[in-house]
């Protein structure tokens, strides 16, 4: 997607209202999306969409989590459902993007799980706020879809901007108390079937004013997936490595960027098929110590402090490895069906008062960056 033609779209008023609405304006493209992702379950795993459906809430508790922590966001959900006139239960599965990851490769009985995002973040320095950057690479027949989309806090005065495709609530985003947060998938720590989906997390997330008040969220809720959150606030930035079980901030040495792809730096909550004692251990994933490796080489050395926008935005464009970029075009290999598509890259300024979002609606090496706010 060109990013110039990237739509911002405001949606007012409660969860249910602003569900509806947000169904009614995008009602044809979250018809053409859901079924253009039954036919990427086909595709990739061989999986009848509506079957994958039924084994998600049959083999989960996620519909009484969901309705336990994060209620007003099942509002917005069925709000969405009936504006665009489709399957409720279609659309929250639809919205479990990180549990899908294991869920269909476990519904179709293969091994592995699925890699998405390279993310860094930078400290504040004197003259330059705290950075949280991320690729966010997902499935590419995404791609044309993205928007973003402002909608109020449920719980203050403050407004949220997320990166989304039309019927989900949010893939990332950042709210105007300069908050930010995005996340990479760790498909080898442990899960929960019974945890909150990693997509509500982000909805209660995003009404957070600090990044101490994200953290103590993260610590108490029980995850369905592994993933390592990447959040920061004018303050401060963090990465945490989360399995449905364990929490454990990763911090990098004194003055470094912190940088990760999609295995883990410092939990040890593994799967027990990924266990030193397992017998048919799945095979390490190439991509993600390739694309970690190209990061840390251009990363060798340098300090916060001096590294910028600009310095961010190349290094997300790198493509230093052939098979396994960071900035991933989509294709495939000898390896891999598909290597993954970054859908966007997204460098969130967080300024104090006026943070700012610099994004490219595509792979950052082929794709132009725009910067939108909330001013």
């Amino acid at each position: 997607m060109d990013t110039k033609d990237l739509a911002i779209l405001r949606f007012d008023g409660p969860p249910a209202s602003r569900g509806r609405a947000h169904g009614e304006t995008l009602r044809d493209k979250i018809v053409e999306l859901i079924a253009l992702w039954g036919d990427n379950l086909e595709r990739v795993h061989g999986l009848d969409r509506r079957r994958y459906v039924e084994l998600l809430f049959e083999r989960s508790g996620y519909e009484a989590a969901l309705a336990r922590y994060a209620a007003p966001v099942l509002d917005e959900l069925k709000g969405i459902a009936q504006g665009a006139g489709v399957d409720f239960r279609t659309l929250l599965a639809f919205q479990h993007v990180n549990e899908e990851f294991e869920a269909a490769p476990a519904f179709a009985k293969e091994f592995g799980y699925g890699e998405a995002c390279t993310t860094i973040v930078l400290c504040p320095a004197a003259d330059r706020p705290a950075i949280v950057a991320q690729n966010l690479d997902l499935a590419q027949y995404l791609d044309g879809f993205q928007v973003l989309l402002r909608t109020p806090c449920d719980r203050s005065d403050g407004e949220i901007m997320t990166l989304s495709v039309p019927g989900m609530i949010s893939l990332n985003g950042m709210n105007s108390f300069g908050f930010a947060v995005c996340d990479n998938t760790l498909g080898q720590l442990r899960t929960n079937p019974n945890g909150v989906p990693i997509f509500a997390i982000y909805r209660l997330l995003l009404e957070a004013r600090t990044l101490s008040e994200a953290q103590a969220l993260i610590q108490r809720l029980s995850h369905t997936v592994g993933l390592n959150w990447v959040l920061g606030d004018p303050g401060g930035v963090q990465m945490i490595e989360r399995s449905a079980y364990e929490t454990v901030p990763y911090a990098p040495p004194h003055q470094a960027p912190a940088f990760h792809t999609n295995h883990p730096l410092i939990c040890t909550d593994w799967r027990d098929e990924y266990g030193t004692g397992a017998h048919g251990r799945p095979r390490p994933a190439r991509s993600t110590y390739l694309r970690l490796a190209a990061v840390h080489q251009r990363l060798q050395g340098r300090v916060s402090a001096e590294l910028r926008i600009d310095d961010l935005k190349e290094i997300l464009a790198s493509q230093d490895d052939t098979d396994y970029p960071v900035s991933r075009g989509g294709g495939a290999n000898q390896e891999d069906l598909q290597i993954g598509f970054t859908l966007a890259c997204n460098i969130f300024e967080l300024r104090e008062g006026d943070p700012r979002w610099h994004i490219a609606t595509g792979p950052p090496h082929r794709t132009a960056f725009t910067t939108v706010s909330f001013a």
